[in-house]
């Protein structure tokens, strides 16, 4: 399974702050299987998204209101601050994830290469394209409330795919 994001780091928070992105939304991390994970001493995955507006994490928020680990920190919060401090120290039940990519470019890259079998089968049977053996469909990667997609276009058409999906094919 791929996992393209960035652990989160403690030297992060002042570098969001300092961009103004005070907001993180954080939610379960499934990208990641951790051995054994209701045994004890198991960690849980989560998936930190940053934003500017309160208004942009309330919707992602929203968008995964039912993940038992949702919740919107506010970095300017004292209590946010330090119990984000506190889940990012050694020996935390929790490993932390940020959705942000070292090289969005490298991403693509990699997917074209390692799926590029799969997305062929996805047009194949999922659209109506006609699409000649030579042409090549380059898709994009979008990140939307910590969930990857998939767009492709073909002439005037688009479109869009949660990754997961491709992925699962066989």
């Amino acid at each position: 399974m791929l996992q393209p994001f960035e652990d989160f780091r403690p030297n992060y928070i002042p570098r969001l702050l300092q961009l103004g992105r005070r907001y993180l939304v954080s939610q379960t991390y499934s990208r990641i299987r951790e051995p054994e994970t209701d045994s004890p001493g198991s960690r849980a995955n989560l998936l930190l998204s940053d934003y500017v507006e309160l208004g942009e994490a309330r919707l992602h928020m929203n968008a995964v209101k039912k993940d038992r680990y949702a919740a919107i920190i506010d970095l300017k919060n004292p209590a946010h601050l330090r119990k984000i401090q506190e889940m990012l120290m050694a020996g935390s039940p929790y490993r932390i994830f940020f959705a942000v990519v070292r090289s969005a470019k490298e991403l693509e890259n990699l997917v074209n290469k390692k799926y590029k079998d799969k997305l062929k089968q996805y047009v194949d049977k999922q659209t109506n394209w006609r699409i000649s053996h030579d042409a090549v469909v380059k898709p994009t990667i979008q990140l939307s409330f910590g969930e990857l997609f998939i767009i492709m276009k073909h002439g005037n058409q688009r479109i869009r795919i949660k990754f997961e999906e491709i992925e699962g094919k066989v």
